[in-house]
């Protein structure tokens, strides 16, 4: 499990003082095969439903929580950071492990404590990793179904990697965000780490680091990397494509549940 960067405080001695409000974080990981994504939706279980609700019930209010990132459905995390307030006079300690033993199974509540005054988990997030596992050479429905991208074929890691290494950088992640109709505000984002490498049991793990991402671009990025380890595209390509500012080259989109939302920074 990767470390938290989280801002939490140390633990205040003894209950809160009556009627004043605390800003809180929490860490969590999950998986998320069984959810319809992070964000509360009209329909669906969503982790952000589950954990407000339990929360509100343990802090005797209507909680909400602000994320770092939103995860669509079927995307898993290993290091989720939400932050909200509360008035509430119970012990963090104690909401910590009221919390963690009302959560169900694939909710891991992995800290719970006091932040800064005025932290929020999203504006506040100065970064983002994001890990894919794919497992090349495998049979698709048999084993970690849901938990990577199984591939029947075998991947060039080495053309992968020259792919990625042109995501690094300020660029602009235009090409490989969601359709262009759902893209809002600035697309150009600073990647520092772009990297593919082996993984334990013969899988390949695509990490990507950087100020912030735009919807689907890490599953669209990974989509085109599987194209260039099958020798179907070129390393180069992926610079033609941000050059260009759409995907002038069709590839599929990573399914969610190879996708992990890793680390956020503060």
């Amino acid at each position: 499990m990767p470390p938290l960067h989280a801002p939490f405080l140390p633990p205040e001695q003894g209950p809160p003082s009556p009627g004043r409000a605390r800003a809180m974080a929490l860490a969590l990981a999950y998986n998320g095969a069984g959810f319809a994504g992070w964000q509360i939706q009209a329909r669906g279980r969503t982790i952000q439903g589950q954990v407000e609700r339990e929360l509100s019930r343990l802090c005797g209010h209507a909680v909400r929580l602000w994320a770092a990132g939103r995860t669509d459905a079927g995307v898993h995390a290993f290091g989720q950071v939400a932050s909200f307030q509360t008035d509430s006079r119970l012990e963090e300690g104690r909401m910590a492990q009221a919390l963690a033993a009302m959560l169900p199974p694939d909710i891991w509540l992995r800290r719970l404590g006091r932040a800064p005054e005025g932290f929020h988990a999203r504006f506040d997030a100065a970064g983002k990793t994001y890990e894919y596992y794919l497992w090349p050479k495998a049979r698709p429905g048999v084993f970690l179904d849901g938990l990577c991208w199984p591939l029947a074929c075998d991947l060039d890691m080495e053309a992968m990697a020259r792919g990625a290494a042109f995501l690094l950088g300020e660029v602009d992640l235009a090409a490989f965000a969601a359709h262009s109709s759902e893209v809002e505000g600035p697309t150009v984002r600073r990647i520092s780490e772009a990297t593919v490498t082996p993984a334990e049991g013969g899988m390949i793990l695509v990490r990507l680091s950087g100020s912030g991402f735009l919807r689907h671009v890490v599953r669209n990025v990974v989509g085109t990397l599987t194209q260039i380890g099958q020798h179907r595209l070129e390393p180069e390509a992926v610079g033609r494509m941000l050059a260009a500012g759409r995907r002038i080259y069709p590839g599929p989109k990573a399914p969610p549940g190879g996708l992990y939302l890793g680390q956020i920074y503060y």
